[in-house]
């Protein structure tokens, strides 16, 4: 009914949130998809639709104005250096820039297990990066709605 995804694989969220349409669009789009909910009808009586109210969280995030998505990392290897300054963060994601300039993420979920120390000054990036995902990517669940 709504076309809403269960799901969107991490893949396509990450390929999506650079280059994202401005404020007023998304709050567009955002209001359009409640008008159509509002419009699905049976409603419980114990529920109440609350008036349309946006929040924008881009700013929050840091995800306003990120750079191409050069790579992802892949996995983290004893002795490796994850190195550069973040960007944005945003779920399990971390958006970074590396010293050479690459726009890479880093799933925070690969942290687990892992001991996090101070890089010294003139380290490199040596963790595996694979290519940016395929936006239009697999991995999602039919809608619920």
């Amino acid at each position: 009914m709504l076309g809403v995804p269960d799901r969107v694989s991490y893949e396509r969220k990450r390929a999506l949130r650079v280059g994202l349409p401005d404020a007023a669009a998304r709050r567009g789009e955002v209001e359009e998809l409640y008008a159509r909910a509002l419009g699905v009808g049976g409603w419980r009586e114990t529920l109440e639709a609350l008036p349309f109210a946006a929040y924008d969280h881009e700013d929050v995030f840091g995800i306003g104005s990120l750079p191409a998505l050069d790579g992802t990392v892949t996995e983290l290897v004893d002795g490796g250096v994850v190195t550069g300054r973040v960007l944005a963060a945003a779920g399990p994601d971390l958006h970074l820039l590396d010293p050479g300039g690459r726009h890479l993420v880093l799933d925070g979920r690969l942290l687990g297990g892992w001991g996090l120390e101070r890089g010294g000054e003139g380290d490199v990036w040596s963790v595996p990066v694979g290519a940016v995902g395929d936006a239009g990517g697999g991995g999602e669940q039919g809608g619920l709605f």
